[in-house]
């Protein structure tokens, strides 16, 4: 994907690029005709103002452009996991693993293969003459790869946790969010509104059949408990953001990496942990601070690429109809 190789020779060691630098990335590509052979034919029709827009989707304050989110939202349509799925997929890196040193080799990673992996692997044999089809489900197992591995590493290492918490993000904010802190634990934490429905992207068109949901249902039961939560585990799920000083005006500048580090130790020794033990998911989760936290942040949304373009698509209809109907008047 020439777009993805372009952002990550551009990138720093983060998953963040400038939005400036973002939105030249694509001006380049469109002005300079690099994309038509890689882009639909929407994106190259993207003016100035919408590359802001796009760019701003991803964007987790008025500088900053995760590029990765980005890329996981154009690599769309995808199966979007389950919590317990996300969790089956933690524990089979885990297990494989045996160092626990957080990462695994691409061998490994395929073996493990994600909750994509199904019966749709291709059979290939030695007398198979005609061409293979596109496996579109295996390119982008290794797409993922690519996307969250450290390539600099020898060979690439990939840190599985930090790649399920960005497969933790969800159409919904505050869903995405309890999904990270199950992944963060190993422990699938409910949310507070139960009731109310599971909200996919709704152009994936997944189906859920009763037998399906009833082994989910089980499944769920593997991976329930009390669950603790570690002042370090909690930073690795809010991982920016934060006022510096001010308390009351706390989520509104989140430019500083680790600038909850204050106001979380405050809250586990308000909670009674004073040597910020590893506190229950519960009891955090009644306190205040967490309750606007979780409500208030955006990162773990994903955003539909399909209807940002469609909603592109309808300015730029409107806009032709207008210059018709003045050029006929």
């Amino acid at each position: 994907m020439l777009l993805g190789r372009e952002i990550e020779d551009n990138r720093k060691l983060t998953s963040f690029i400038q939005k400036k630098e973002f939105i030249d990335i694509f001006i380049d590509m469109i002005n300079l005709n690099l994309g038509a052979n890689c882009l639909p034919d929407a994106w190259m029709n993207l003016t100035l103002p919408h590359l802001q827009n796009l760019a701003s989707a991803f964007s987790v304050n008025s500088e900053l452009t995760d590029w990765r989110r980005f890329l996981l939202a154009a690599a769309q349509p995808w199966l979007v996991p389950s919590v317990t799925q996300l969790l089956e997929t933690l524990h089979s890196f885990k297990s494989l693993d045996v160092a626990g040193s957080g990462f695994v080799t691409q061998e490994y990673y395929m073996q493990v293969g994600l909750w994509l992996n199904g019966n749709e692997d291709v059979s290939i044999t030695e007398s198979c003459t005609e061409p293979l089809p596109f496996d579109r489900l295996r390119d982008l197992i290794k797409f993922f790869f690519s996307l969250f591995a450290d390539t600099k590493k020898d060979p690439p290492l990939l840190s599985y946790t930090e790649m399920l918490l960005y497969f933790a993000s969800h159409s919904d904010p505050v869903e995405g969010v309890y999904r990270a802190l199950s992944i963060a634990t190993g422990t699938y934490i409910h949310r507070k509104e139960d009731s109310l429905p599971y909200v996919a992207f709704p152009h994936l068109n997944i189906d859920q059949d009763e037998e399906t949901l009833i082994k989910g249902e089980k499944e769920v039961l593997n991976y329930t408990g009390e669950g603790i939560i570690s002042v370090q585990t909690l930073l690795k799920v809010f991982h920016t953001g934060g006022s510096k000083d001010d308390d009351n005006n706390r989520f509104c500048n989140p430019e500083k990496e680790g600038s909850y580090d204050k106001h979380f130790i405050r809250m586990y020794k308000e909670l009674g942990s004073k040597d910020l033990t590893p506190i229950p998911v519960a009891l955090l989760l009644k306190h205040s601070f967490i309750q606007d936290l979780i409500n208030s942040y955006q990162e773990y949304k994903l955003p539909d690429i399909k209807s940002f373009f469609q909603r592109s698509e309808e300015a730029q209809s409107s806009v032709g109809k207008k210059h018709h109907q003045c050029m006929e008047k």
